[in-house]
């Protein structure tokens, strides 16, 4: 198993998540429509790779990153494209006999594609509206007994962008919500095509700025948990084994211990430092571990750090931002938080009832976790010290 750190984890290199794997296989053979919902850097994205590397028999799986679409129509021309050049459809399931087909009344209406020789040539048109066009093709190919699975990665970036693009007016954003949700539970597809959504932000908290969470509630939701304390040792030392490293059960408690939010990245981001360090035939020492922490928070790791920030510039208003960086920061300073004192922190600039839903929103993201009923901290020192760094 490789160091893979900050970067999609598949095949060998990805460590087995049973619980998160089974409840994503047992809602799919329901015919629900799932997301992922989790903090970032939990390995969400390598589940989905999972699926497309390991498909069950009657599924096929197709992945999308979708992170650059910044309108409804980008992000349906993407998928119509991906679906149409992807091996399991455009070849193994011989689209281009079907195409060709005339009796296909849906297929025999696809624009901006072609046929071209063995393969399609895409164009473009202004005209063309490409959720329509994905429509089509859905309702149109025919996938014999197995259902096409669209594992849609990055999904609220493009609602983020969409807003953007419309200089903070979230009515296109609403009809792309709006428009999906019609294509998930167009009786035509109904158990042919499901779809996984993820993504690095929330998409409930990006939805429910909106005000509109009732354009996702048909979505079953997937949590994925921190690994437990046997995973977590697992993880490392199997990662360790691959460069030859040996590690004691202590000191594989104390790397645990440190890290106190166990979750791949972590522990990832530690092997590499230790890695780099040390040599295979040298003790991983507390010192070593201790160096290891120390030297994970340099400059050259900041862009595994950085995205945290820029969350909160995309996501919440001035006001919010501003109740944010001041928690955050007295946070880091102080290791805890009571709740009266984050409320006391927001006076002024929020209401209780605003403080509350941005405390929870910043646990659900992964910054921060209850170490009590009513106390707040960061959810790892690693966070925690970088955060204090470069923020404060």
């Amino acid at each position: 198993m490789q160091n893979i750190v900050g970067q999609i984890a598949s095949k060998e290199d990805f460590y087995m998540r049973s619980k998160e794997i089974k409840r994503i296989k047992l809602n799919l053979q329901a015919g629900a429509n799932l997301q992922i919902a989790a903090p970032r850097r939990v390995g969400k994205s390598s589940i989905l790779y999972y699926f497309l590397d390991n498909p069950d028999d009657g599924f096929i799986h197709l992945y999308f990153q979708v992170e650059s679409a910044r309108s409804k129509n980008d992000y349906y021309r993407k998928l119509y494209r991906d679906i149409i050049k992807s091996d399991a459809v455009g070849v193994g399931k011989k689209f281009i006999e079907q195409f060709k087909a005339a009796g296909n009344s849906f297929l025999s209406k696809l624009k901006g594609v072609k046929v071209a020789g063995s393969g399609f040539d895409f164009h473009d048109a202004d005209e063309i509206d490409y959720e329509e066009e994905l429509l089509n093709l859905l309702i149109g190919v025919d996938m014999g007994k197995d259902r096409l699975i669209l594992m849609v990665d990055e999904f609220p970036e493009v609602i983020l962008n969409i807003v953007e693009e419309n200089n903070g007016d979230v009515v296109e954003a609403k009809k792309f919500l709006q428009s999906n949700r019609e294509l998930r539970n167009n009786p035509k597809l109904s158990r042919k095509i499901q779809f996984i959504y993820t993504g690095s932000n929330s998409l409930n908290l990006t939805v429910g700025n909106l005000d509109s969470s009732s354009l996702i509630n048909d979505l079953t939701s997937i949590p994925v948990h921190p690994l437990t304390n046997e995973q977590s040792k697992e993880l490392i030392a199997s990662v360790l084994k691959t460069y030859k490293f040996k590690i004691t059960d202590e000191r594989l408690d104390y790397i645990i211990g440190k890290a106190e939010w166990t979750i791949p990245f972590y522990f990832q981001l530690i092997i590499q430092e230790i890695i780099t360090d040390i040599e295979p035939h040298e003790e991983i020492s507390e010192d070593v571990i201790d160096k290891a922490f120390e030297t994970a928070l340099e400059q050259r790791n900041d862009h595994h750090f950085e995205h945290y920030v820029k969350r909160l510039k995309r996501v919440f208003n001035d006001k919010e931002r501003q109740f944010i960086k001041v928690f955050l920061c007295q946070l880091s300073q102080n290791l805890t938080l009571t709740k009266d004192q984050a409320i006391n922190i927001a006076n002024g600039i929020l209401t209780e009832d605003e403080t509350r839903r941005l405390l929870d929103s910043l646990k659900y993201d992964g910054y921060i976790i209850n170490q009590s009923d009513n106390v707040f901290k960061f959810n790892s020192p690693i966070l925690r010290n970088w955060w204090k760094n470069h923020e404060c």
